[in-house]
């Protein structure tokens, strides 16, 4: 007699589950690697993990570019350069 196979826990990672693990690492960008270290260090929650990522993907800082052809951006203007950006031209 054969056992039914019961659907996967939506809102956890098995990392045992081949298939599951090959999806989760296609969905979040990872590499096996990484989205088990991930898991080892906050559990096989999905909102954790997802969390988790989007906090080391945050503090990763964007490679300067060596042509200097891209301009600053918002964050990269001086204080004051910001506060006259925001301010809307009059009618």
């Amino acid at each position: 007699m054969q056992r039914a196979k019961h659907p996967p826990i939506r809102n956890k990672i098995d990392l045992a589950d081949p298939a599951q693990f090959r999806a989760w690492t296609r969905r979040l960008k990872l590499s096996a690697a990484e989205l088990k270290a991930i898991v080892e260090k906050v559990g096989d929650s999905a909102a954790a993990v997802t969390k988790e990522i989007e906090l080391q993907r945050q503090n990763r800082q964007p490679c300067p570019d060596p042509s200097g052809t891209n301009p600053p951006t918002e964050l990269e203007l001086p204080a004051s350069a910001q506060q006259v950006s925001r301010v809307s031209p009059q009618r």
